[in-house]
């Protein structure tokens, strides 16, 4: 589901939402160079986000699932593909025509 840049909807909710519920959400470095990703969204803001999240997602699972192969397996983890999403949404929410 890729976005129409003119339109004011990434992965099927509004920007606005999605910004209000990136509000709440902090990072945390860690020694290592890692980093945690905090948020504890209330309830009246977490639908959309979590749904938002969900297509990405299930866009990635998709492509993956092109690439699976018999000596290959899977290209990543639900894990992996959860913080891919996460940031593939975040891009998509910052990138603005």
């Amino acid at each position: 589901m890729a976005d129409d840049t003119d339109s004011d909807l990434i992965a099927g909710e509004r920007r606005a939402d999605l910004l209000h519920a990136l509000s709440y959400v902090s990072t945390e470095s860690q020694p290592d160079g890692s980093y945690i990703v905090n948020g504890d969204l209330p309830p009246d803001v977490a639908p959309p986000f979590i749904r938002a999240i969900m297509r990405v997602e299930a866009e990635l699972l998709l492509h993956d699932a092109e690439l699976v192969t018999v000596e290959g397996g899977e290209p990543r983890t639900p894990e992996e593909r959860r913080t891919d999403a996460f940031v593939a949404l975040v891009l998509r929410v910052d990138d603005r025509p």
